[in-house]
């Protein structure tokens, strides 16, 4: 897998006949590893129900194939912002329908949002950051809908195009599913989905399938070759992933094999293996409390083996990188990055308030191979110089409890293995608020309960800045600060996502801020010769 970029190493595409305009090509196969218990979304913060809801729902913009940078339309055919930047007027394509038949107009874009701030669930920061009310919104005309920002914000459309959250859905079905307890109806929105996307949803049963039907009225049409249905299957084994693939039962899955059978799926010419840049940094969080000082932080920094991490873990699928992704705006090129050095590691950790022989734990996730693998990869290097390091192996569940929940830094691990994260948007702010900042200001995914103050500047600094040029100098700094100076964790990569495809599915384009998701309306079966 090295240097594998957009697509390298997969199958040739078979030849293939043309096809009649809009003829359908059949079904669409994914293959998942468990289900999804959440498609209502304005309250789902979950990459794999976003893949779903990808093909019911839309957003009023969407990034554009591959770019993690350039807008396109979605169901706002335009949009303009205002000379002062602080308002952005979209313009909704005609003629739109939600899946029940119900008219999508501007009224329906505003109710919607509505919902979804009022709601006040998962992923409302993604636009509360930008507009708190939803006076906020108006209605200017049956096709014009305007978002009144109160101050120039260059990260609105950015945020508009994320898949968590802004997603327009028929907000007229509150009145009729809610009840006291439950005023925004989202238990049946979180099974049921009533969209303006090319397909519908017609059967969800969230431990065995679920299942999206074209919808004849898209307003996009259906000119183009597509699928009829799309089945999102559970299977929980990888092995049987693997063989349905193999024998073509299924026609895609998306990053839940092994590093190793993705490699051996490369070979195989009934298959494409579709490598390419995600957003996703991974990392391994330090206990800051527990560490003492950030001198022991930059001592296991050392002491990790990144090389064989990378090499017999992933098997390449991963590229060193520090906390942001390089196609994330702000990204340092230049950042420090820390190589293996056991001397170094060994003066640091002494000179940090440990002594030669002392114990520290590592917790990580059970029943994954990579996340095993790299636990003892570290541990080897840890007792080479002359500590120990106990590896804690729990379910998962238990991890993220640690991770979010509030236990103290004494009933915490020192390292928690498995941990990264992807923002939600363009934008590093989005990816170092929740995981770097003080907890009681919502940074709850900060699992070390780190804190630097100065970086607790930079970050407020970088929630209202206007300037590009400030917004790359502060992120110069911060990831100095969450490198060299003050690491709450050891980055060791930049994940290499991965769909693998039959050979015969044309159209997929893979993003990086849309991880897992497929543009189910531009993709086909080809006919082969």
């Amino acid at each position: 897998w090295p240097a594998a970029r957009a697509g390298a190493g997969a199958a040739p595409a078979p030849a293939a006949l043309p096809l009649a305009q809009g003829e359908s090509t059949g079904t669409f196969t994914i293959l998942v590893d468990g289900s999804t218990p959440d498609l209502d979304p304005h309250s789902q913060y979950d990459n794999q129900a976003s893949m779903i809801l990808l093909g019911v729902y839309e957003m009023l913009v969407r990034y554009k194939g591959e770019s993690t940078e350039e807008i396109e339309p979605m169901l706002a055919e335009s949009w303009e912002t205002s000379a002062d930047g602080t308002a952005v007027t979209f313009t909704i394509f005609p003629d739109v329908l939600f899946h029940n038949g119900t008219v999508c107009d501007a009224e329906a874009v505003r109710a919607s949002f509505e919902r979804f701030l009022l709601m006040d669930m998962g992923p409302v920061n993604v636009i509360k950051r930008f507009v708190q009310d939803p006076a906020q919104i108006e209605v200017v005309d049956p096709l014009t809908v305007r978002f009144n920002l109160g101050r120039p914000q260059p990260l609105f459309l950015p945020a508009m195009a994320s898949s968590y959250g802004p997603m327009v859905a028929d907000a007229s079905l509150v009145a009729e599913h809610q009840t006291e307890e439950d005023p925004w109806a989202n238990e049946w929105f979180r099974k049921d989905a009533v969209g303006t996307g090319p397909y519908q949803l017609t059967e969800n049963d969230e431990m065995s399938q679920v299942v999206l039907t074209k919808f004849d009225d898209y307003h996009g049409g259906w000119e183009q070759p597509h699928f009829d249905q799309i089945v999102i299957r559970v299977v929980e084994e990888v092995g049987s992933r693997r063989q349905l693939l193999e024998t073509g039962d299924a026609d895609a899955t998306l990053l839940n094999l092994t590093p190793d059978i993705v490699d051996e799926l490369r070979s195989n010419a009934d298959l494409q293996v579709v490598p390419y840049d995600s957003t996703a940094v991974f990392w391994v969080t330090m206990n800051a409390e527990r560490l003492k000082t950030a001198e022991a932080r930059r001592g296991f920094s050392y002491a990790f083996p990144y090389e064989e991490v990378t090499e017999s873990a992933y098997r390449g699928l991963i590229v060193r990188s520090g906390p942001l992704a390089n196609n994330i705006r702000g990204y340092d090129p230049d950042i420090f990055l820390y190589e293996t050095d056991l001397d170094q590691a060994k003066e640091l950790i002494l000179a940090g308030g440990f002594a030669e022989g002392d114990s520290f734990d590592y917790m990580f996730p059970s029943g994954d191979e990579v996340e095993r693998t790299i636990a003892q990869l570290f541990q080897a290097n840890v007792q080479q110089i002359g500590f120990n390091l106990e590896l804690v192996e729990v379910e998962r569940g238990t991890l993220l409890d640690l991770t979010y929940g509030d236990a103290p830094a004494e009933e915490r691990p020192m390292f928690f293995g498995g941990q990264g994260w992807w923002p939600d948007y363009n934008d590093p702010w989005n990816q170092f608020v929740p995981n770097f900042t003080d907890r009681a200001a919502d940074g709850e995914a900060n699992a070390g309960l780190w804190l630097n103050p100065r970086f607790e500047e930079i970050m407020a600094e970088a929630e209202v800045y206007t300037d590009e040029a400030q917004l790359v100098e502060l992120m110069k700094e911060a990831q100095n600060i969450l490198t060299e100076q003050d690491p709450p964790a050891i980055y060791y990569g930049q994940l290499l996502w991965y769909t693998v495809l039959r050979n015969d599915i044309q159209g997929f384009v893979p993003n990086g801020l849309y991880l897992n998701a497929f543009p189910f309306w531009q993709m086909s079966r080809l006919v082969e010769d």
